[in-house]
This record gives structure tokens, C-alpha cells and sequence, in this order.
């Protein structure tokens, strides 16, 4: 299973160029982030969650510049609901946007449950954006 998540994974990338595949490595780098802090928390590493937060932050603050009208075409996992309602993937954007803002400031008190509730957040951020406005 874990062979066929991987290979699915590298063959979503192939052919993608410009704008979807900058998209589409964005996304991978920020799954990987969170990965990475959710590590982190366990180990009650904190410093190290804050610059990974910064990146996940950052991507969710320019995200939309990077759905260009017409960039739906595959290898893209964009559902047309991204242009269709362009106003609500705004809007979650900035709600992942904001939940990683707080994970970030979470990570700088030290506060364990604070940062465990805000991961949360930011993990369900990603969740319920794909569930809107990606092809599964």
C-alpha cells in the first residue's frame, strides 16, 4: 500500500509544468511540513514547528495567485469548484492561512495543548479545503 501511495504520488507530478507544478510542490512541501511538526510536538521540539509553520503560513498567503484561470487541466488535482467559487477557496486559504499563523504562535509559547489544539486546526484547514476544491 505504501509502494502504490508513493508511485501515485510521483506520477500525479508528471507532466506538470509552470504554474500547476509549482502548486503541486508547494502542497507536497507543506504536507510534508506537516508531518514533520506533527513529529516535533511529540518530541516537544518546538522551536523547530515554528519555521515549518512560517513556510505553511506563507504558502496559504499566496495560494490563490497560483490557481490562474484555465490552470485546471491535468495533471492538476484542482476541482473546477476553484474558479467556480473563487470567493470560498479565498476564504479557506485564509482560514488555513490564520490556523497556521496561530500554530506559529503556539509553537513560540511552548504551551503543549495550545500547540497540539492549533495543529489540529491547521491539519483540518488542509482537510476540509481538498474535500471542497480537489479531485480526489
Amino acid at each position: 500500500v505504501l509502494f502504490l501511495s508513493v508511485a501515485t504520488n510521483a506520477l500525479g507530478h508528471d507532466g506538470a509544468t509552470g504554474v500547476v507544478k509549482e502548486r503541486m510542490e508547494y502542497f507536497k512541501q507543506s504536507k510534508n511540513n506537516l508531518k514533520a511538526i506533527k513529529a516535533h510536538i511529540a518530541r516537544k521540539n518546538y522551536e523547530s514547528i515554528i519555521p515549518l509553520a512560517i513556510e505553511i503560513r506563507d504558502w496559504a498567503g499566496k495560494m490563490t495567485k497560483y490557481f490562474p484561470e484555465g490552470s485546471g487541466v491535468d495533471p492538476s488535482e484542482a476541482a473546477p469548484e476553484v474558479w467556480s467559487d473563487f470567493e470560498g477557496f479565498e476564504k479557506a486559504a485564509l482560514l488555513h492561512f490564520d490556523a497556521a499563523n496561530k500554530l506559529i504562535s503556539s509553537a513560540k509559547s511552548k504551551n503543549q495543548k495550545n500547540i497540539v489544539e492549533a495543529f489540529g486546526i491547521t491539519a483540518s484547514t488542509c482537510k476540509s479545503c481538498h474535500q471542497l476544491y480537489r479531485v480526489d
